[in-house]
């Protein structure tokens, strides 16, 4: 696969309806989950008719008390090596360095991460340093993200539940 729609959700904190709104209303090719809300995600999920036609790779967040996941992964789509984690462990609402030296170190081409609860896209135009994106809180604000990959570029979007 040389293109890809994925989808980016973190820091949901309960808000499953909205989250029930993108799994209903939205296609994809993967979706990375950030963390604070993998209750709801579970929730949310086990709600659906049927499985995900899609793979759903997900972390832990600070929030997410007692949940096995791991806080932070690699993925390969479409010839991208995305680096996805929560954010907390790299202290990311005072500084991004420690999370792009994280990516950089993985060879990650981006670094997904949540919890400031602000959108926010780095370094996208930076060559040889891993771009940052941050979807939102789909909690505070109905934000989520949606990157598309073709031929191994991507673009970054943010998308608002409709309710």
């Amino acid at each position: 696969m040389d293109q890809a729609k994925i989808l980016v959700v973190s820091d949901v904190h309960g808000r499953l309806p909205a989250l029930r709104w993108i799994l209903k209303n939205e296609t994809a090719d993967a979706m990375f989950f950030l963390g604070d809300g993998l209750f709801d995600l579970d929730g949310a999920v086990n709600l659906l008719r049927d499985p995900l036609p899609y793979p759903v790779y997900r972390v832990r967040g600070n929030c997410d008390i007692g949940f096995p996941d791991p806080a932070e992964g690699l993925a390969p789509i479409a010839g991208v090596l995305f680096f996805y984690t929560h954010g907390h462990l790299y202290y990311v609402k005072s500084d991004y360095g420690e999370l792009a030296d994280a990516a950089q170190a993985r060879g990650a081409d981006v670094a997904l991460f949540g919890h400031t609860h602000h959108r926010g896209l780095l370094n996208a135009d930076v060559p040889g340093v891993p771009t940052l994106f941050n979807p939102g809180s789909l909690r505070d604000s109905g934000c989520y993200g949606v990157i598309t990959v073709e031929d191994g570029k991507c673009s970054y979007d943010w998308k608002w539940v409709e309710t």
